[in-house]
């Protein structure tokens, strides 16, 4: 595999190498699963006649979340549970959810309510294939929470609470009842709800983006070894070079080092040592 170009910055001092990295976007609500498979709950009151529909919401999640994370149909786990029965602001009860699901992510939707369907008859007709049909509109008001519990945090990772009103237009030669109306918006609502599901779950899909990452290289062995194996994203054993380098009594190779090491912990999502190395760094340098 050809590498990219590297721009050297003087004959015997570092060149520089530009990586572009796939990183999660941040202030969206994505969700990085890490390669793990998440299970999905619904926590449901007893005798909620409004239980299905969270069901038919919870599918809907369950299908998008397989279908954006390229698992098998059918391969992420839906669970139903009452909520008289769980507690998810109590740590024990969320981590006998994790342990019964069997995985580290839990997409929890609960909180569920439904309203009654509301009809009105615009007076404006729409002009359909050549003719005028009338208008029916049929509202429904529907409030739902959905939280993505990571195992190991204390706090949802990401959360999202819908309070909306759905809508459908009918169209028909003559108006139509109430009755009719809503009997005909019934028999498609399953159908909406897993719509519904389906667009919540696109909030929480990872959706990455590129940076540039740049990280120093030295004209020799060791120091081209170690950016072959981070343009292949070895990061562990490009690291272990970098670590020998850091202790180097060449200041400026040493300072180089850290500043990758920084980078690689920074990817690798070890932002604690990320911090460390780019201070080490920044010290040896003389830049601060």
């Amino acid at each position: 595999m050809a590498l990219p170009f590297v721009l050297a910055v003087t004959s015997c001092g570092p060149a520089t190498f530009t990586l572009p990295v796939e990183k999660l976007a941040e202030g969206t609500g994505s969700v990085d699963f890490q390669g793990t498979l998440p299970g999905i709950i619904s926590l449901v009151q007893r005798g909620d006649a409004d239980s299905v529909l969270l069901s038919e919401l919870t599918v809907g999640i369950a299908e998008s979340l397989e279908a954006g994370l390229g698992l098998d149909s059918g391969s992420i786990p839906v669970y139903s549970m009452y909520d008289d029965e769980v507690d998810i602001r109590s740590r024990a009860d969320v981590e006998y959810l994790h342990a019964a699901a069997g995985v580290e992510f839990l997409v929890v939707a609960d909180s569920m309510t439904v309203g009654e369907f509301s009809v009105e008859i615009p007076e404006e007709r729409a002009y359909v294939d050549g003719g005028f049909m009338q208008q029916t509109v049929v509202s429904l008001p529907y409030s739902i929470r959905v939280q993505v519990l990571d195992s190991r945090k204390m706090e949802p990772v990401s959360q999202w609470t819908g309070n909306d009103i759905m809508e459908w237009t009918l169209l028909s030669e003559t108006p139509l009842t109430r009755l009719r109306a809503v009997e005909r918006v019934n028999s498609e609502l399953g159908r909406s709800f897993r719509s519904l599901g389906e667009d919540i779950a696109d909030r929480f899909a990872p959706q990455w983006e590129t940076v540039n990452k740049m990280i120093y290289v030295f004209n020799n062995s060791r120091w081209n070894e170690a950016c072959r194996l981070a343009y292949l994203f070895e990061w562990d054993k490009a690291m272990e070079i970098w670590y020998a380098e850091a202790a180097s009594p060449d200041t400026r190779k040493a300072a180089c080092a850290a500043h990758n090491l920084s980078v690689a912990c920074e990817i690798l999502e070890l932002n604690d040592m990320a911090a460390q190395w780019k201070a080490r760094s920044e010290e040896l340098s003389g830049r601060r």
